[in-house]
């Protein structure tokens, strides 16, 4: 997707301020495990997990306030969200006509999943306004001043999920069918190369 990404940003189209992070659970069948370890890349686990819903694999999404997705990663059903949080921002590169691909944003908006320490250190050392709602759950006060919540922009959160709803009206990707996770990522990066070609290069030199 790395020349498809330079054409959206040469036109545009991200919004390189703003992203959000989410994740989406999607069930698997009884027919998706028991697959065999075949390539150096593919998990062992084949991102195959049990949660509360059965057997399953998350889809960890980035995407910017226009909806187009910038990475992605997969995990077992059953895995943390804020475990994946550091691991799908390090993978994004939006290269540009000049200079270095941009890694960073100014803004992550992600919902209580993503509520950690290691998370909000990790947009601090970046420069990275973390907009993340709290745990319900009673926490020990923490030193200094409490961190501001920006509801207005949190609610722009609404993007991703959307997002998610129209990945998963793609048959192969509402319901996992595949042993391996390798061959469910190429599911899921066909579906994000069709949301980004969505675009109107039209009137774009």
């Amino acid at each position: 997707m790395t020349r498809l990404h330079l054409r959206l940003r040469q036109g545009g189209f991200i919004d390189l301020d703003t992203w959000m992070v989410d994740s989406t659970t999607i069930r698997a069948t009884r027919a998706a495990a028991g697959g065999g370890k075949k390539g150096p890349d593919e998990p062992v686990d084949h991102c195959l997990g049990r949660s509360r819903g059965g057997l399953g694999t998350k889809i960890h999404l980035i995407c910017d306030t226009n909806g187009y997705p910038l990475s992605f990663t997969l995990s077992p059903g059953q895995q943390a969200d804020s475990r994946n949080f550091i691991p799908l921002l390090d993978q994004v590169r939006l290269p540009g006509s000049q200079g270095r691909p941009r890694k960073r944003c100014r803004t992550v908006i992600a919902d209580k999943g993503y509520d950690s320490e290691g998370v909000r250190r990790y947009c601090d050392r970046f420069g990275m306004q973390p907009v993340i709602a709290q745990r319900t759950t009673h926490r020990k006060p923490r030193p200094g001043l409490p961190r501001l919540f920006d509801r207005p922009k949190y609610q722009q959160r609404n993007v991703i999920e959307r997002l998610f709803g129209w990945l998963k009206e793609r048959r192969r990707l509402c319901t996992r069918f595949d042993k391996l996770a390798n061959s469910f990522k190429a599911m899921v990066t066909l579906a994000c190369i069709e949301r980004c070609m969505r675009a109107d290069f039209s009137d774009k030199p």
